[in-house]
């Protein structure tokens, strides 16, 4: 690798005692901006802890390590306007796996709709579970 030398005639640029890196407009208009941000984050992360009153469904929470399902203790109340719903069926998957057009699938126990199901069930990994086993699997 060569090694650059700097040529005797050639003068490098020096900061005086007390000259800013950058300009003092340009220092400001920064701080400004990330003082912006701040208020704007600090703004969204107060508001999404915030629920609605309206909004009753629970939410759900699912850590796949330990297969926990919680919930935040609300319960959710039949809708008057549920209308006609689509069969479901439980299957089992071995593997995650997304499917372009039919959906995606996690490792264990999914619900999906029943022609869902009849695609996912042609594929070697997976196959339908049956309502007893998906009950002893989350404890019911």
């Amino acid at each position: 690798m060569a090694k650059t030398e700097v040529s005797a005639d050639i003068q490098l640029a020096k900061l005086q005692d007390g000259e800013a890196l950058i300009p003092k407009e340009l220092a400001e208009k920064y701080t400004k901006q990330v003082k912006e941000l701040q208020e704007k984050n600090r703004a969204s992360a107060i508001s999404s802890k915030e629920r609605s009153t309206e909004d009753k469904t629970p939410f759900l929470k699912t850590q796949n390590k330990s297969s926990v399902i919680g919930t935040n203790g609300e319960t959710q109340k039949p809708s008057a306007k549920a209308g006609h719903k689509k069969p479901t069926v439980a299957i089992y998957s071995d593997r995650n796996v997304s499917w372009i057009g039919v959906g995606k699938i996690s490792k264990g126990y999914n619900i999906v709709t029943k022609d869902q199901a009849d695609k996912w069930l042609t594929r070697n990994h997976v196959r339908e579970a049956t309502p007893e086993e998906v009950a002893s699997e989350f404890g019911l």
